[in-house]
This record gives structure tokens, sequence and C-alpha cells, in this order.
């Protein structure tokens, strides 16, 4: 039978029909050993170029999508990082391009600096000019600053600026041109320094301070802030599996639990503790801040000493009915004076 129709098929063609297909052919096969015998290298670059292909075109599901048995809920590739914060990036980014100063606060490893890196990414994507700088001396900042800007920092002499030239030369251009200035650590910066990024402030500059638990002066007292929340906890598993993953480790389920608690919601202390189980370091627990609200306590006690009191009084218990007076009135000056501290002293840690 296949004889009959190959014959069918070679009749229904004529001559000059059949010689093409057969040179074509000829050719093909040769072409394709010619190639594997003297480019071998070649064959193998092409072969391996769509093996990366295949590779790198997998779905990755969002963290609202669910996900098949041992695949991981985020794939990347090295080098690629996650914005689990957009909501504080748009925010962020928004309020630069408004003319305007924000303060980004956060505990260490809360992901601050990731943050600062997407946001001037975009910043630099449409266009706009950034510097992006780290807490050294004043000197070295402004001549950091300067050569992100490419700004001179030597006079017509060929002397160097000084700070002072260095900090009126910078603002001059600020003044001029749309740039923005995005400081990580800035509670590690010099007073002066902050001082001088106040005046900026007030003269419309927009810059992106990041802080961890800054001072409520200078600077910091001027300008609008976003406090970083700890991270959901399905971003921390998708944090702890992707560092499981490049270190070529397998975590339980149940490992994934008992370390997402240690992290407490803060992205670094989520990859440590992933490090932490690689190295078999045997860690209690975690070291990110707990803080408890005793509101609640205080209430207790101040309804306490009201009870004790009427209790005195109606029971004609002179005693009794003068100390809990005694201890309401106490207590109740104690309350007014922590109501009236920073808010940083009244937390427990």
């Amino acid at each position: 039978m296949l004889a009959t129709g190959a014959i069918v098929a070679v009749n229904g063609l004529n001559p000059l029909s059949l010689l093409t297909l057969g040179i074509g052919g000829v050719l093909a096969m040769s072409s394709d050993k010619l190639l594997r015998i003297y480019a071998p290298n070649l064959t193998s670059k092409l072969s391996s170029k769509n093996e990366t292909q295949e590779l790198t075109t997998e779905i990755i599901p969002t963290p609202g999508e669910k996900c098949l048995a041992g695949v991981p809920p985020v794939v990347a590739t090295s080098g690629e990082f996650r914005i689990y914060r957009q909501a504080e990036l748009n925010r962020t980014t928004a309020s630069l391009l408004a003319n305007g100063a924000i303060l980004i606060a956060g505990e260490d490893g809360s992901g601050k600096s990731v943050l600062a890196v997407a946001v001037v990414e975009k910043l630099q994507a449409d266009g706009f000019m950034v510097a992006f700088i780290e807490p050294a001396t004043p000197k070295q900042m402004l001549l950091e600053i300067a050569h992100q800007f490419d700004i001179p920092t030597e006079d017509l002499e060929g002397k160097s600026l000084t700070a002072d030239k260095l900090k009126r030369t910078i603002a001059g251009f600020l003044e001029e041109n749309t740039a923005f200035l995005v400081l990580d650590d800035a509670h590690c910066c010099d007073a002066k320094f902050r001082m001088w990024l106040k005046q900026l402030c007030k003269s419309g500059v927009p810059m992106l301070l990041l802080a961890t638990d800054p001072p409520r002066k200078d600077v910091f007292i001027n300008i609008p802030r976003i406090e970083l929340k700890p991270l959901p906890e399905q971003a921390i598993r998708e944090i702890m599996i992707q560092a499981a993953a490049e270190r070529a480790i397998a975590l339980k389920p149940s490992e994934l639990s008992k370390l997402q608690e240690r992290a407490s919601g803060n992205p670094m202390l989520a990859a440590r503790a992933v490090d932490e189980e690689y190295l078999g370091l045997d860690v209690e627990s975690g070291d990110h801040r707990r803080y408890f609200d005793i509101t609640p306590l205080i209430l207790l006690i101040g309804i306490g000493f009201v009870i004790v009191r009427l209790i005195g009084r109606g029971t004609n218990d002179q005693a009794l009915y003068i100390f809990g007076g005694i201890a309401a009135a106490v207590f109740m000056g104690l309350s007014r004076i922590l109501y009236n501290l920073p808010r940083e002293n009244q937390r427990i840690q």
C-alpha cells in the first residue's frame, strides 16, 4: 500500500519538480552534515540557546494564583529582584514628581534600599537625573552628588571647591534643573549635612531619604514619612523559597513555617534565616523587634483603683477609701506623663 501511494504521488509530479525536490533534499542533508563536522561549537550554541529560551518561557504565577505541587510560587533568575512594596513605590515616585520630599522609615532589613533602587531606576527610565548616595563624610557626599550630576568640582584656577562652595554650587544646579536626591541611611549623616538638606527641602528640591528610627528633628521633622510595615507571610515565604533554591537546599513546609516565625515580616531576616539553616546553626528565635501594647493593662489597673475607692466608701472603710484615692491620683499622673512621652519611649522592646 505504501509503495502504491508513493507511485501515485510521484506520478502526479512532472520530471522538473522531481529533479528540484531531489536536489533540495541532497543539499539539506549535506549542509547539516557539514555544519556538524566543521562547526560543532555553533550547533552546540544554537542548541543551548534554544534550551535557554525554553527554560525562560516558564510561567511565573502571581502570589494570588495556585501553584503545582513542588513548584515554587516565584521563579527569578539571578540578578533580578521582585518589588513587594509596589504601593509604596508608586506613592514615593508620585510624591517626588510633585516636587516634594519623602522619608521612608523602617527597621534594618525591611527593604528600604531595595525600594530606593527601584525608585531610582523608575525615575532614570523616565529621563530624570538622580543622585543616589550613601552616608560618608560631608565632603565625600557632596563630591559624589556633584560627580553624578556632572557638576564641576574645581574652580577656574583648577583648585578643588570647598564644602561650602560645593553646597552653593549644587543648590544652584538643583534650582535650575529638575533633579532628585536619594540618600540611604540618612540617620547616619552628619547633623550639619542634614541641616543643609533641610534648606534644600525649603527651596523645593525633591529628595528621598531612607532612615532607621530617624530622630524627630532637623530635616526628618519637616517632610512626610512612610513607615514600612512587615511583609505579608506569602511574600516572606517566596523570599525564603528563592533563597533556598539559590543555595540548593530543600525546605519542608514545616521548616519554612518555623523560619518564617523568626523573620517576622523582615525580608533581610528571612534570607538570613535560610543561611543559618543552610549552615546548620541552631537559632532559638529571631532578633526582630516585638512591640506590645500595654494600654489595656493600664486601663484595668485604673479601673481597679476606682473600684477599691468605691468599696472603701461603701463599707465606710476610711483607710481603704484613702488608699484608693491616692492610688487613683498617682495612676492618673503617671498615665498622663507616659502619654506625653515620645512615641518611641512608649514601646516595650
